[in-house]
This record gives structure tokens, C-alpha cells and sequence, in this order.
């Protein structure tokens, strides 16, 4: 392109490499350091021409804008879903300039009709420019329910999630007062909804990665908008059926091999997002199986036998191995990466690997834990038993282990699976015994120190041996004590084991149906506890009342009951027990009456301590109680059976789905665990911290020899030819 005077602006084809500064200087050199130069325009002229151009564009006139946009633009070679080369997107092109709102010519034109927007589209005007109020051209155009403008974004490389991001942050931030004021729909989905309809993702550059990125956004806004929460409901579930559905059109494995994992680790990214219909798809379990079997996958029984050896002698294998490289292999000059100390290495981090060593350490902790619950009291209770070391030891490994976990996960990750909570209640609460158990020992030394020092003063032996037996009664108190804390470590760790079941179709299916239950059993358990305190505290306060009352009358009949001879007696014996007035006993005490009205719900009161006389409080807490049982036992744990079923069934339903997300989690959590058994952890953990240190500098190398986002890849062309075919 051309001046009048025949003096090169800008060429139309984008340049190759190093011209692109080249031509950026040439630009800017004359425009910006010397505007007087004879031939060029100057500032002035050029602040003059940007003003006419959204004059035009106002006015709705397609044909002058077209010809200010030859006289003054250049056209460009737009590249489908990507767009142009980001230097026509500088303010040095006409078609990118900012008025006084930082408003774009294209932004203007959107507010036009299509037309105008592929107008200034082809002389390069940016599809994702922001203004002031952070509107993008594609969320402008959707306000405006404008389908033709927003397909013609999406083919020039607008950014659809930037234009869902404007449109769920003004259904989040934005007043009603503000958006009275400017008269937008902003409390309105259908805006989202048109720019979101037929199948908008399959315009974009990576479809899959747009739908999740989308659908991200929408869950945030779904939590605080909850009157829209059926149409975000309908949006995610076009959003999940869109992706699986593009996953189906990949005729070969290497086609969805290419989207998932190259480039965007797509399919880690859909198990964060817990995509649970999207991660069963059969090419997304084909590469969960490649990662989770890893060498150890298509092998015959001579095969596993081998890497079954390799990995009950790695503990020896392993020294002896990075010995040979240090002293052979580096004098040879082979790489590190490709040594056999390297290979057996890459053999124990395979994720099916991780999850048989994690199986053989919880079990092993299992019964070293089980085993101390079972040891005897003996005299001297406090002394650490050999046992409890070994115990000790565990946890030792099993905190490096976590930690280790915590690190390689993260905060989010990791305490975003509940079994890492239990490991951190189970190591708590031995640690914990383990300090307790130190200080009664210390304790009981000092005070057998003492009364031994105190034993030859005493006249009287008797004085010793009554501290002496106060010492062992005191002593056998604290290490029971102890013992309740393993007890308890012990039940949660064997609730722990039950993880391992997962790995297993059925039994694992079934344990997901367990999590959703005991949820549901939570959430009943409020109200019910709630109709308990309610019911609870109805009750005792009649008691009270019932109580002050009772004490009243039996005042005043030992008072009459007692009158000399010949007064009348008005009111009967206070000791007659069938006319005497009693607080039932179930309820005499405010802990007594929650415990028996919280039995009552399963039919275990004992109703002979209800029904004592005929008074009228009584009376009324009878009728209480029979409220109370009509509230809990007819209508709240029927409810609770239907929650129950229905989750059941719902589970059942997606049974198979469920199984398979569940297996991806584990092999996100295990993809980056540990090879090593208890025993031999803490002495091998450097060999781990430098082989994953080996393995993040080989992975960056790789990443630098992938193609720039500019360049049409070969995952951008397979991603076309899906699109095709969908």
C-alpha cells in the first residue's frame, strides 16, 4: 500500500522474521519523530483523519468508510479463527485508532450492523480491543442479539470467553441504578445465550479449550446469581455435550491424541474441572490407560515379571546404578536422562507403580498400628514399647510423604480430595499421642525420683507406698489415654484403606455411592439435630417450671400435714409416693432430655419414665413427644430413606462415569507420588527430589520446540479438519 506520492506504508502479506521491526521503525521514524518531512501527513492530519473515520462509521455510510479505509488502510491477510498478525493491530493502523473512550473504529462499527464490522475486519481492526468499560467488539455484539456480527468476530479470532467474561461480570458487579442508567440488559442471560448458540466453540481456535474456559466463568457467576441457575444449568450441559461430541468426530486415535495432550494438557485441565462425561470419553480412557499402565501396558506375563523384579530390587538397584553412571556411563558420555539408572527410575514413577507402593505403605501402617493397639498394659505402661517405635517411624515417612504430596499438587489440589484430609487427621493424632507420651514419661520419672529420695526419710513406709500407688493409678490413666488416641487413629486409617477399593469397578462404584450418602446423611443430620434442640429445650423448660412447683407444694404440705391435732388435713402425706408429684426421669437434666428425645427418633425410649402421673405438664410434654416422634420418625426419616434411594439410583445410573472419573483422579494424584515403601523412603528421597528435578528441565526443552501461537500447527490443522467434519 501506497500514499499519493507513491511512498510505501505497510505491505498487505505479513512480513517474514526480522522485517516486522524493520518495518515497525519505518513507521514510526517518520510519523512520530520527524511529521514535517515532505510527502507524509502530519500528527495533525493524522489526529484530523482518525476523527473522520468514526464520523463515517456513524453514519452508517459503508461506502465512504470503505474508501477513507483504501485511501488510509491496507487490507490484510486474515488467517481463519486466528486473524491477522498482531502488528496491523497497532494504533499506526487507521482501523485501530482510540477516540476519547478508547473506543476502536471496529467497536463503533459492531454498534452499527455486520456490514460495517467486516468492513473495518478486513482493513485489520482488532476483534479483541477493550475500551474503557472493558467491552470487547464479540460482547458488544452480543448485547445487541446480533448472531451475524458475532460469527464474523469468531472468524477473524475474537475471544469468546474475554466477551463471557464482560457479559458474567455485568450479571455480577454491575447495580440496578448503573444499568438504569446506561440502559443495558446486563441482568439478562439471553445475551450470553446468543453468543453461545449454535455451537459458537467450533468457531473458535480450540473449541475444547474455549468450552472450558467458558464454562469456568459460568459456574463462578452460577454460585452468586442463583435465579439464573437453570439457564447456566442448560449452558454448561450444551457445553459438555459439545465437547464429547467433538471428540467423536476424530476418526483416529492420534487426531484426539493431538488435541488433548499436545501443546494444552486439555484432558489434566477437564479432570480439574471435574468434566466427568468428557474424561469417560473412550480416547480420553485410552490415554488415562497409556499414562496409568505406562511400560508396564501390552506386556505378557514374562514382561511384568520382569518389572515386578526390577521394582521389589529397586531399593538395592538404585545405589548401585547411580554409582555406574557416576563412573562409567559419564566417562562413555551418556546423558543422564538416557542412563539405566534414568530408566529404572522412569519404571518406579509410573502412576500404577505409585499406587502399589501407597497400597503396600497404608497397609503396612495399618498393622503396625493395629498391632499397638493390641499390646498389653504392663508395669510400666509408660515406656515406649518397641512397637510404638516402629509406629513412630511410620509416621516419620508418612509426614515426609505428605508434605512431599502437598509440594508437588499444591495447596488447592491437594486439599481439594478428601482422603488428604484423613491423612492429616491420622498423622495429627499420632503425633500428637507421641508428645503425650514423651511428657507422662517425663512426668513419672521426675515423681519416681522424688519419692525414691523421699523413701529413706520416711519413718513410715506406708506414706511411699499409698504415692507410690497414686502414681501407678495415675500412670495407668494417662497411657489409656494414649491408647483411646490409637484406637481412634486406628478406625480412621482403616477408613482410609477403603480408598484403595476405587482402583476396582464395582467395589469402587459402590464406594462413591458411600461419599454421596454420608453427605447426604450430613446435610439430614442438621435438621435433625435442630428439631432435637428445639424439642429439647421445650421440654426442660417445663421441667424447670414442673420442678419450682414441685418444691412449692411439698413446702406447703409438710406445713399442713403437720398442723397440731384437730385442724383439718387439707392436703394428703408428702411422703405418699402415689400422690406425691416426680419429674419424669427421662428428663430431669437438660443432657438427660437430648439424649433420650434423640433415642426416641429410633424408637429406644423408655416410656414408663414419660408417663408418670396425671398432672398437666406432664401431660404437655407427652403431647410434645408425640409431636416430636410424628416429626422425626414419619416424615424426616422417610425423607432421609428417599434422599438416600434417589442418590443411590442416581449414582447407579452414572455408575460407569463415575468409575472412570474417579480412576483419572487417581492418576492425577499419583502422577506425581512417590516409588518408595516406608522403609527405605527417607533415606532414598534425595534420589527423588533429583530425578524430578532432571525431569522439569527436560520438559521445559521440550516445550521450547513446539510451534509459536502464530504459526498454523499441525494440531491447528486437525482441529479445522474435526471442525469440518462436526
Amino acid at each position: 500500500m501506497a500514499d499519493k506520492n507513491g511512498t510505501k506504508l505497510l505491505d498487505t502479506e505479513t512480513p517474514p522474521g526480522d522485517e516486522v521491526e524493520n518495518i515497525v521503525a519505518d513507521l514510526v521514524t517518520p510519523l512520530r519523530v520527524a511529521p514535517k518531512l515532505d510527502g507524509l501527513p502530519t500528527v495533525s492530519d493524522l489526529d484530523k483523519g482518525y476523527e473522520k473515520i468514526f464520523t463515517l462509521i456513524e453514519s452508517g455510510d459503508h461506502a465512504a468508510v470503505e474508501k477513507f479505509l483504501e485511501e488510509r488502510g491496507h487490507l490484510v491477510k486474515i488467517t481463519p479463527k486466528i486473524g491477522c498478525s498482531p502488528i496491523h493491530y497497532s494504533t499506526l493502523n487507521v482501523a485501530n485508532t482510540e477516540n476519547e473512550n478508547e473506543d476502536s473504529p471496529l467497536i463503533k462499527a459492531v454498534k452499527v450492523d455486520c456490514k460495517m464490522a467486516e468492513i473495518i475486519i478486513k482493513y485489520g481492526g482488532n476483534p479483541n480491543h477493550t475500551n474503557k468499560d472493558r467491552d470487547t467488539p464479540l460482547s458488544i455484539a452480543a448485547n445487541r442479539l446480533d448472531k451475524d456480527t458475532i460469527d464474523a468476530l469468531l472468524r477473524a479470532g475474537g475471544n469468546l470467553r474475554a466477551a463471557a467474561v464482560k457479559l458474567t461480570s455485568a450479571l455480577r458487579y454491575v447495580s440496578e441504578k448503573q444499568l438504569k442508567a446506561s440502559k443495558e440488559t446486563g441482568f439478562s442471560v439471553r445475551p450470553l445465550t446468543v453468543l453461545l448458540a449454535d455451537d459458537a466453540y467450533l468457531k473458535c481456535r480450540d473449541p475444547i479449550k474455549a468450552a472450558f474456559d467458558v464454562c469456568k466463568d459460568i459456574r463462578r457467576i452460577k454460585d452468586v446469581r442463583h435465579e439464573f441457575e437453570i439457564e447456566f444449568d442448560l449452558l454448561l450441559k450444551d457445553a459438555d455435550l459439545f465437547t464429547y461430541k467433538f471428540l467423536n468426530n476424530c476418526d483416529k486415535m492420534f487426531e484426539a491424541r493431538e488435541i488433548l495432550i499436545s501443546s494444552t494438557n486439555l484432558l489434566r485441565s477437564a479432570i480439574d474441572a471435574r468434566r466427568k462425561r468428557f474424561v469417560s470419553h473412550p480416547f480420553c480412557q485410552q490415554i488415562i490407560n497409556e499414562r496409568w499402565l505406562g511400560e508396564t501396558a501390552n506386556t505378557l506375563l514374562f514382561g511384568k515379571t520382569k518389572i515386578a523384579v526390577k521394582y521389589f530390587t529397586s531399593p538395592i538397584m538404585l545405589p548401585l546404578l547411580l554409582l555406574k553412571f557416576l563412573l562409567i556411563d559419564v566417562c562413555r558420555g551418556i546423558p543422564f536422562m538416557e542412563s539405566s539408572f534414568s530408566d529404572l527410575m522412569r519404571l518406579l514413577f509410573t502412576p500404577c507403580l505409585c499406587f502399589v507402593t501407597d497400597a503396600i505403605n497404608y497397609v503396612g501402617f495399618l498393622a503396625v498400628m493395629i498391632s499397638t493397639c493390641l499390646v498389653e498394659f504392663g508395669v510400666g505402661t509408660y515406656e515406649v514399647t518397641t512397637i510404638e517405635y516402629v509406629l513412630y517411624y511410620c509416621v516419620f515417612a508418612r509426614i515426609f510423604i505428605e508434605v512431599d504430596q502437598l509440594i508437588q499438587q499444591g495447596r488447592k489440589r491437594y486439599f481439594s480430595r478428601f482422603w488428604n484430609y484423613i491423612d492429616v487427621v491420622v498423622i495429627s493424632l499420632l503425633v500428637a499421642a507421641a508428645i503425650y507420651k514423651g511428657f507422662i514419661k517425663h512426668i513419672v520419672d521426675l515423681q519416681e525420683s522424688f519419692y525414691q529420695e523421699q523413701e529413706d526419710e520416711l519413718e513410715d513406709n506406708t506414706t511411699y507406698y499409698k504415692n507410690l500407688e497414686v502414681l501407678l493409678i495415675h500412670q495407668h490413666r494417662n497411657s489409656m489415654n494414649v491408647n483411646y488416641i490409637y484406637a481412634v487413629a486406628e478406625f480412621i486409617l482403616t477408613i482410609r484403606l477403603m480408598s484403595l477399593l476405587e482402583i476396582h469397578k464395582s467395589l469402587g462404584t459402590m464406594l462413591i455411592a458411600l461419599k454421596y450418602l454420608v453427605a447426604d446423611v450430613i446435610k439430614f443430620g442438621v435438621i435433625l439435630l435442630a428439631v432435637v434442640v428445639g424439642t429439647s429445650i421445650c421440654i426442660y423448660c417445663m421441667t424447670i417450671a414442673l420442678n419450682e412447683y414441685t418444691s412449692e407444694v411439698s413446702f406447703i404440705m409438710n406445713i399442713t400435714y403437720n398442723w397440731p391435732d384437730g385442724y383439718p388435713k387439707l392436703l394428703p402425706d408428702p411422703n405418699d409416693a402415689e400422690r406425691r408429684i416426680e419429674i419424669p426421669a427421662a428428663f430431669q437434666t437438660f443432657t438427660d432430655t437430648i439424649r433420650n428425645i434423640l433415642w426416641g427418633s429410633f424408637g429406644l425410649l423408655n416410656v414408663s419414665q414419660v408417663y408418670r402421673n396425671d398432672q398437666p405438664t406432664t401431660e404437655f410434654i407427652n403431647v410434645m413427644m408425640i409431636l416430636y416422634v410424628l416429626l422425626s420418625c414419619v416424615l424426616l426419616l422417610n425423607m432421609l430413606i428417599g434422599i438416600l434411594s434417589s442418590t443411590f439410583n442416581a449414582v447407579k445410573e452414572n455408575c460407569d462415569i463415575e468409575w472412570k472419573f474417579a480412576r483419572s483422579q487417581l492418576l492425577k494424584e499419583y502422577s506425581k507420588g512417590q516409588p518408595f515403601l516406608f522403609l527405605f523412603f527417607p533415606i532414598l528421597f534425595p534420589f527423588i527430589i533429583w530425578f524430578r528435578a532432571k525431569l522439569t528441565e527436560e520438559h521445559k526443552k521440550k516445550a521450547e520446540k513446539e510451534t509459536t501461537l502464530m504459526d498454523e500447527s499441525e494440531r491447528d490443522r486437525m482441529i479445522s479438519t474435526v471442525c469440518d467434519r462436526f
